[in-house]
């Protein structure tokens, strides 16, 4: 079956409703031999009405592999709905959803997005020098009073 032929099926005997969560549901461990991809193309057919309310709900999933996915179809729906989802999202140490999440952010045309992406500047800054600033701290104590263990 091919990706038309499947989407006619669908259509046929799959309203909007249930197919859309078995679809944006399927996702796992691994890359899904490309089934993954073509689950995007039958996705994209969909209306950003109907799709947009189930990538909110799944955004929220336990299953990483759902969120990471969804996320990824999330850059095709850009709107300022997804933007709360996204911003939690988008400060995940799981460097694969951080970048899927600041690429599907970055697709929305909003001013809420330009105010995120500045705080997540800092954010990410802030992360990659305070450590550093605990480092030269206990150093410079260090040098002060160089007995202390």
């Amino acid at each position: 079956m091919n990706q038309n032929q499947c989407l006619a099926f669908l259509a046929r005997h799959h309203p909007i409703r249930v197919a859309l969560p078995l679809l944006l549901n399927v996702f796992g461990p691994g890359d899904g031999y490309g089934v993954y991809q073509a689950i995007e193309g039958a996705v994209m057919q969909y209306q950003a009405g109907n799709v947009v309310p189930q990538l909110l709900e799944n955004l929220g999933s336990p299953a990483r592999e759902i969120i990471y996915w969804n996320v990824q179809l999330a850059a095709n729906f850009s709107t300022e709905r997804l933007i709360a989802s996204l911003t939690i999202l988008v400060r995940s140490a799981n460097e694969d959803l951080l970048a899927a999440s600041l690429i599907a952010v970055r697709q929305i045309k909003s001013p809420r997005v330009l105010a995120l992406l500045e705080s997540l500047s800092c954010f990410h800054l802030r992360m990659r020098f305070e450590p550093l600033s605990r480092i030269t701290s206990t150093i410079r104590d260090r040098i002060k009073f160089p007995d202390r263990p």
